[in-house]
């Protein structure tokens, strides 16, 4: 498992440069990856596990960009 948090923690510049086309503020971008890392590391262990058995990093990523997404675009 731990090997599947360190690949998620080298998603961290991909996520930053995905969050750049949703806004263009530093801070607001930097919040949102740093809660969207929060929020993979205490997610369901066997959710992460699953996804990744699945469709590995892509996955992962693809999961982490909708989650990312949301959270940028969400009026509350």
């Amino acid at each position: 498992m731990t090997e599947i948090y360190l690949e998620i923690s080298k998603l961290t510049d991909k996520f930053r440069t995905m969050a750049f086309g949703i806004t263009t503020n530093e801070n607001t971008i930097h919040e949102a990856v740093q809660e969207l890392m929060l929020y993979l590391l205490q997610a369901n262990p066997d959710t992460i596990k699953k996804i990744y058995d699945n469709d590995g990093i892509e996955g992962i990523t693809r999961y982490g960009a909708v989650a990312l997404r949301r959270a940028l675009t969400s009026p509350r």
